[in-house]
């Protein structure tokens, strides 16, 4: 019976592919790509993801927690202890709402848009290091393509 669950869930995995699943490539290119980012922002002591929320604040002027963690597809408490370190590191201000004292509306000091602005330039130029080398019109069909997926 044993030897028969083996040859059942064997010939499952025969017929597919892990290596061929786009969304297993996605997420796979995704994390490679986390950290070569991460390790390109390692020598201003930053990470990857306090510099994506430096960069959503800073894009929006002033944004809830609650926006900030949708943003970047995290869930709400998960932002809350780096936005804590931000703040202790003078990156960025929290301030209560008037009309709702639960909500924090997070904006950059200066020296959190002085670094930002340092660091967009290493994000950029990492971006147009991943896709050197790649058609236009393929990056295009390649985000049409990710966006449907996620979609789905």
């Amino acid at each position: 019976m044993l030897l028969l669950k083996y040859l059942e869930c064997k010939r499952v995995v025969k017929t597919f592919d892990l290596d061929d699943c786009l969304a297993f490539i996605a997420s796979r290119s995704a994390k490679i790509f986390a950290e070569a980012l991460e390790r390109r922002l390692r020598s201003y002591q930053v990470t990857r993801v306090q510099w994506i929320a430096m960069y959503y604040i800073l894009k929006s002027g002033s944004i809830t927690q609650r926006e900030l963690a949708e943003k970047m597809c995290i869930k709400g408490p998960t932002v809350v202890p780096m936005l804590q370190k931000m703040e202790a590191d003078g990156l960025m201000l929290r301030s209560g709402n008037d009309a709702d004292k639960r909500v924090k509306r997070l904006r950059l000091t200066e020296k959190g848009v002085q670094l930002c602005n340092d660091l967009t330039p290493v994000a950029e130029k990492f971006k147009n290091d991943t896709i050197a080398g790649i058609d236009p019109e393929d990056l295009q069909v390649m985000k049409r393509v990710l966006n449907a997926m996620v979609g789905n």
